[in-house]
Order: structure tokens, then C-alpha cells, then sequence
């Protein structure tokens, strides 16, 4: 079967990238790029987003659904009673990673719609109370990568904005908290310097999808083969996936249910 992975748009790419190759043989991902960024929306859109894309990936009889995007982790976990398919959560990885590293006093870089749910603190004390949660929102960043910036004056400023007061914070130990954001790390690291642990959840994802796959019995080392699915331009999508990954990925396809808003 295969595992699906889903994202705004093309920041579940970092994800996609970590599970290269992983025990699965095939991958479908979903980009909904009509509705880049995530961060500005509301619940109750996001929570519409997420079911007609869950509908996308139950037509296609996935084994398990990566939420490779920690707004809609977020924002719609809590809403969740009963998943069609087994979900994925990226902040539950995040948090793992995370506390094998701090020493109690995280940064958070996020969107805005992730920053106000306060599930980054909530997920952190739930495992450790005592550790220091410092959320920063950073609302420009997703709509400047996928636009196309990974660099200039225009990243220079939006990146220091938003890691400096994470830095004045005084925290030792800083977590990207959304996919697209590792598309940005050599500037966030410039500012940063070279001794602060900065955690890609993405490389944390890749062990928990190798031991749910393990635990159904499902493993199936191997070349991977994926598929590539957005509700906005393919062209697009494509075009920034090339740019930031290198990789000349395969023919994207155009997926639009009916409903409102997809």
C-alpha cells in the first residue's frame, strides 16, 4: 500500500526528501496550493481542507497519512475523533527530537495559525513540564518561499526578524516549525551561528514512518516510486520543486474535488 504525505504546498517536499529511500515503495503526495500559506487561515477552513483532502488519499487506499505541515498538525489534531487512515503528526516528532537535545528552553519558528494554537507548548509539557516553550509567529515566510525566495534581502530581513527575538529570548535550541522553513536554513543559520542545535523535523518523521510501517508488517525496502498531486498549478508546483530540491520530479497532477473552498 502506499503512504500518503500532504502539505500546503511545497514545503512538504523536506519530508518527502527525508523518507528518500524509506521502507515503502511508493508515495503519493498531495499540495494544496490553491490555499498556500495554511498560517492565515482559520479553523474551521483548515478542518474543511483537511477532510477533502483525507477523502483524496482514502480513494487512493493509503496505509498511513503524513501531516507534513505543523499548522495543520496544529490546528486540526484536537478536531480529530476518528481518522479515516492512521495520521502521522510532525509536532509529536518534533517534540522527540527536540528533548534529546535542550537543555529546557526551545525556540519555535512558526506560522501564525500554529503559533496562536499553543500546540508546540502543550505538546512539549505534556512530556515535560519544566521545559521553556518560546513560540515566534513568522507570517512572511511561507508566501515568500513560494513565491520563489530561498535568499536575498528579502529572506535577510524576514529571517532576522523573526530569529532574533528567539535569540534575545535566550533559548538553546531552535525547531523549524513548518516544513517549508528548512528551504530557508542557510539564513536562519547565518543569523543563528554555528553552535545552536536548529531541528528539521522531517529527518525525526522518517523514523516513526519506518516503525509504524514496520509494526503493520509493511516494509518494503526499495526504490520508491511517487506521485505527485496538487488542487493548484502543476506548473508551478514543479517549477519551485526543481528550484529548491534539485530534483526534477515527476509529472504533477491536478486534483480539484467539489466542495467549497478546494
Amino acid at each position: 500500500m502506499a503512504l500518503g504525505i500532504f502539505d500546503s504546498g511545497v514545503g512538504g517536499l523536506t519530508v518527502w526528501q527525508a523518507l528518500q529511500p524509506t521502507a515503502t515503495q511508493h508515495i503519493i503526495y498531495f499540495g494544496d496550493t490553491i490555499h498556500v500559506p495554511y498560517g492565515d487561515k482559520t479553523p474551521d477552513e483548515l478542518f474543511g481542507y483537511f477532510q477533502r483532502i483525507m477523502a483524496f488519499f482514502v480513494q487512493r487506499q493509503v496505509s498511513a497519512v503524513v501531516m507534513a505541515c505543523n499548522t495543520m498538525s496544529a490546528v486540526v489534531m484536537p478536531r480529530i475523533k476518528e481518522p479515516p487512515v492512521p495520521l502521522i503528526n510532525i509536532i509529536d516528532a518534533a517534540v522527540t527530537q527536540a528533548l534529546t537535545v535542550t537543555k529546557g528552553r526551545i525556540g519555535v519558528l512558526a506560522t501564525r495559525a500554529t503559533t496562536e494554537s499553543r500546540a508546540y507548548p502543550r505538546a512539549f509539557h505534556g512530556v515535560d513540564p519544566s521545559v521553556e516553550v518560546v513560540v515566534q509567529a513568522c507570517p512572511k515566510l511561507v508566501p515568500f518561499i513560494e513565491a520563489g525566495y530561498r535568499t536575498g534581502s528579502i529572506i535577510e530581513q524576514a529571517v532576522k526578524e523573526y530569529v532574533v527575538p528567539l535569540l534575545e529570548a535566550e533559548v538553546d535550541t531552535i525547531i523549524l516549525g513548518c516544513t517549508h522553513y528548512p528551504f530557508v536554513l542557510p539564513e536562519i543559520r547565518r543569523i543563528v551561528g554555528p553552535h545552536m542545535p536548529i531541528l528539521d523535523p522531517a529527518q525525526q518523521i522518517r523514523v516513526v514512518v519506518e516503525d509504524f510501517l514496520q509494526g503493520k508488517g509493511e516494509c518494503q525496502p526499495g526504490e520508491c516510486k511517487s506521485e505527485f498531486w496538487v488542487s493548484g498549478d502543476p506548473w508551478k508546483f514543479r517549477h519551485l520543486a526543481r528550484a529548491f530540491t534539485g530534483l526534477d520530479i515527476p509529472a504533477v497532477q491536478r486534483y480539484r474535488p467539489s466542495g467549497e473552498g478546494m
